[in-house]
């Protein structure tokens, strides 16, 4: 008998888990993509502006051109310490 009530215990405690997981009603809720993939919430929903094509753009080509100057200084710093040890390719 104790066996059936030691299972009625833990099927309850693990039937309650997903309910208490829920968030709360007061937080903004995730967007998730077709793909599964779960994301923060938008600006929009944080009180701030949305994004703006001109913006996004613009911090675009900032990040690539650091993306390039990160790589510029990756290749010369390889190439010096590398080519004292290999004289190949």
């Amino acid at each position: 008998m104790s066996r059936i009530v030691a299972a009625s215990v833990l099927a309850l405690a693990l039937g309650a888990a997903p309910v208490l997981a829920q968030p709360s009603s007061g937080t903004p809720q995730r967007n998730v993509a077709p793909t599964g993939v779960t994301k923060p919430p938008g600006r929009a929903e944080a009180g701030k502006t949305p994004y703006t094509r001109a913006s996004t753009e613009g911090d675009m080509a900032k990040a690539q051109r650091a993306s390039a100057a990160r790589d510029k200084a990756w290749d010369t710093k390889m190439r010096t310490t590398m080519g004292s040890i290999c004289k190949g390719c």
